[in-house]
């Protein structure tokens, strides 16, 4: 889960740098797109033009080591508004950086709302064909003094220059938005996939929680019961019959060994492979009348299911019987299983002093077992009225337990 996590916050998608190696290219391109002009045409208006160039080229190399994505609001409006207008205030001086304006739209797509954008576009496309509207003039008349020529509406038409230039603008504007988008969305996915990697590894770790929680309580909830009881029995038989009295002492040490082994299988997540679950409930009840004068009478009709479904049945009714022996004050315990062909049926009744079900069943004990009934996908439903004894019944749908025998 750290390497699913560390692959979604790796260095992958780089915005900042991503962005300022773009506009440096674009820089690097207008500088020497100028520079070649200069040098081979030798027009009077080329020195003082590359001279502009330059100027705005080192204005925007400064602004691109800042992109506002972390920035408020309002830092993020002035930041693309200044960049806008420097692109447009160059078009008016007849240096034409229209190719930035394109650069720049692809970086409001990560600043702004989808709507916000769209304006953008529109405002800043009608700004840039005002200014080359308003340019145009100016072009004729440097097109004549240079060469001398009156020929200017034959070869360039300012309705043609306006068109073509709406329409390129039109065009890569929307191709741009569209790419922009794209970005976004994908980098959106890639935050949401980390987000839900930290909320797995998070639900994961509390999930190992509660079933570490559960098993020792499920675990040292049976033992810690029997041994108080074995302890109790040597504080009364220790003055009477020494011989009962140390026998008692030894179960409570054999008791104390298996609650360290228990904490110990607790935080294992493997199963013993060879667990039975018949066989491990029937060691269950004869550790019990060995201990207690509690009867409890067995009728189990158990179908194969896996390990795992196997260790949860058996954490639920070892539980149901722990809490027998600590709260029901019963003399008797009926526990029965059968299924059928779609489920897995169990009922543990005994003949104790009852509850009230209004009032307060969530310890613990009860908490679990619904857990671990919910976790395999059943039911779990109790029956007890003060002094009739209670009654629990588990459904378990067997699909989630059948091995391939079945």
């Amino acid at each position: 889960m750290k390497a699913l996590r560390s692959y979604f916050g790796s260095s992958f998608f780089k915005l900042r740098p991503m962005m300022r190696y773009a506009e440096w290219v674009l820089l690097l391109m207008y500088g020497l797109a100028y520079g070649i002009d200069w040098y081979f045409y030798k027009l009077p208006t080329l020195p003082d033009l590359f001279s502009k160039v330059l100027v705005f080229v080192t204005i925007f190399w400064l602004l691109s080591w800042f992109f506002p994505i972390k920035q408020p609001h309002w830092v993020r409006y002035v930041y693309i508004g200044l960049e806008i207008s420097l692109v447009l205030v160059a078009q008016l001086l007849l240096v034409d950086l229209h190719l930035l304006l394109y650069l720049i739209l692809i970086k409001s797509c990560f600043l702004f709302h989808r709507k916000t954008i769209v304006y953008l576009v529109a405002g800043s496309g009608i700004s840039y064909l005002l200014c080359i509207w308003w340019t145009i003039p100016i072009i004729e008349k440097l097109f004549i003094e240079t060469t001398r020529s009156q020929q200017w509406e034959e070869i360039y038409k300012p309705q043609a220059i306006i068109l073509s230039s709406s329409v390129e603008y039109i065009s890569i504007s929307a191709l741009v938005m569209v790419i922009g988008f794209l970005i976004m969305a994908e980098r959106r996915s890639r935050q949401r996939s980390e987000a839900l990697a930290q909320a797995i590894e998070t639900l994961a770790a509390d999930l190992e929680r509660s079933r570490i929680a559960r098993e020792i309580h499920d675990s040292l909830g049976h033992s810690l019961t029997t041994l108080r009881l074995q302890l109790e029995l040597v504080q009364v038989m220790q003055g009477r019959d020494r011989d009962q009295a140390a026998t008692a002492l030894n179960h409570a040490q054999t008791l104390a060994s298996q609650c360290l082994e228990a904490v110990h299988q607790a935080v294992q997540t493997t199963r013993d492979p060879s667990f039975q679950l018949d066989v491990a409930l029937q060691r269950l009840i004869n550790q019990i009348h060995n201990t207690q004068s509690l009867v409890i009478t067995s009728r189990l009709n158990l179908p194969a299911i896996d390990i795992q479904t196997s260790h949860q049945v058996y954490c639920i009714i070892q539980e149901a019987l722990t809490n027998v022996q600590k709260h029901a004050r019963a003399s008797r315990v009926d526990l029965l299983s059968h299924y059928t062909a779609s489920t897995l049926n169990l009922e543990i009744m005994d003949n104790g002093q009852g509850f009230d079900l209004g009032a307060a069943t969530t310890g613990y004990g009860l908490r679990g077992m619904r857990e671990r009934v919910q976790l395999l996908g059943g039911q779990f439903a109790i029956a007890s009225t003060p002094g009739t004894g209670t009654t629990l019944r588990i459904t378990i749908p067997r699909s989630w337990g059948l091995t391939p025998e079945d």
